[in-house]
């Protein structure tokens, strides 16, 4: 999203009085962004109900905010969303469909990038994500040293009940817990823990291993030359994640040190082809082994993300049509969380994902760490996008393209010097 760049950004010397307002709140607005389900499940579980309208209103609420601190900085910002916004609306009116939750799935990347390109700057940033990770680590404890505490506090199934994400039948899997609160197999990190899996602040453990790989990639990004401070925030890191049993959080903080490695040697026309060869595989992979049947095991989740994508006709497949035309049965769509890349096509379409995909990768960057940071998003998305659709989860994607977009702000050291100085005057 870096495209974004407008060589007309407010300089240091020519930001006025109320200007300081502004990079202030931005960090603000991303942890309120990561912490306002778990104040929503608070207040459902103590307080009083909460539907689906005033969880929809809270994410509109930030997302307009985070809108407002940068709509008048980059008229390219405002060029990006309309173009975005015709083609949607093409590709909604072709197939008589309109779904507001892919427009605000798209929405994120843009408008937080935006956030951290034009407002961020590292000294926040660094202290955004050590924030982070003492709450997200102090959750964690909470629930695995005193659950029922935690559970009288935090209801999270009737919560996601009341947000209508699961329906009642499943409030019996996991009491008190998300349903993947509890491994159903034998747990894959340290088994003799059991089979409770921490949630913490974000109610549901896959997402604690997304922000533990998120932190991972900054702090190894920030912290490589401060040792003692690299060191105590992965091990921080490390024990959130094995107490929700993230996997995918764990392999991929390991995969994260290879990527910073190779990033010499990835290109951006490389970065663009991985995603449409990793649907390739997957078709492959379902296809040789069409009579397995999937389990929770990685390549189990890619076997099913295999099967989804397989089921996607041509029509779907460019996102012009929502329903089986042969049978006139509605698409699976509750099948579309277990396959990031068939959610985006057949919400998207292939064009509208390549488009997009381009938007990213071969925006310029400016230095080696931004490249960084660039590849460990780029495979943070195509890996995950194999597996779920929790990549768009605002719990987690703000803060990364915040991060990103923080990168890409050539101004990112001014902001701390710029506030140093007037409260030294």
């Amino acid at each position: 999203m870096n495209v974004l760049w407008d060589p007309s950004i407010l300089a240091a010397d020519e930001i006025g009085d109320t200007q300081p307002t502004r990079p202030a709140l931005a960090p603000v607005v991303v942890l309120a962004t990561v912490l306002f389900n778990f104040v929503l499940c608070f207040v459902n579980t103590n307080l009083f109900g909460v539907g689906a309208d005033i969880v929809i209103g809270a994410e509109i609420t930030l997302i307009g905010i985070a809108f407002g601190l940068v709509w008048n900085i980059s008229s390219k910002l405002y060029a990006i969303i309309s173009l975005l916004a015709a083609y949607f609306v093409a590709v909604m009116v072709f197939r008589n469909d309109f779904d507001p939750k892919i427009a605000r799935d798209i929405l994120i990347p843009i408008i937080f990038f935006s956030l951290g390109r034009y407002l961020g700057h590292l000294r926040s940033a660094d202290r955004l994500v050590m924030v982070l990770i003492v709450i997200v680590l102090g959750s964690a404890l909470f629930e695995w040293f005193a659950l029922d505490t935690y559970l009288h506090y935090f209801d999270v199934i009737h919560y996601y009940v009341a947000r209508g994400t699961v329906t009642g039948a499943d409030v019996d899997t996991a009491p008190g817990l998300f349903f993947n609160g509890v491994r159903a197999e034998a747990r894959t990190l340290l088994p003799f823990l059991g089979d409770h899996r921490v949630s913490g602040i974000f109610l549901e453990p896959p997402s604690v291993g997304n922000f533990g790989a998120i932190a991972f990639a900054w702090v190894l990004l920030r912290d490589r030359q401060r040792y003692w401070d690299l060191v105590a925030k992965s091990l921080a890191i490390l024990t959130m994640i094995v107490l929700a049993d993230a996997r995918f959080g764990m392999y991929f903080c390991i995969f994260t040190l290879a990527v910073y490695a190779a990033t010499p040697f990835i290109r951006p026309a490389i970065l663009f082809v991985l995603p449409f060869l990793a649907m390739i595989a997957l078709v492959i992979y379902a296809g040789v082994n069409w009579q397995e049947s999937w389990d929770n095991t990685i390549l189990g989740r890619f076997l099913l993300a295999g099967n989804v994508l397989t089921t996607l006709g041509p029509w779907q497949v460019f996102g012009l049509q929502l329903t089986d035309s042969g049978s006139g049965a509605s698409f699976a769509q509750s099948q579309l969380v277990d396959s990031g890349y068939a959610y985006l096509l057949a919400n998207v379409g292939i064009l509208g994902v390549a488009g997009l995909w381009a938007l990213f990768v071969f925006a310029p960057v400016g230095d080696g760490d931004t490249r960084r940071f660039r590849n460990f998003v780029a495979s943070y998305f195509i890996i995950l996008l194999s597996i779920s659709a929790s990549v768009f989860t605002i719990k987690t994607a703000a803060l990364v393209w915040f991060l990103y977009g923080t990168l890409n702000n050539p101004n990112r050291a001014v902001w701390t010097s710029l506030s140093a100085s007037r409260h030294a005057a």
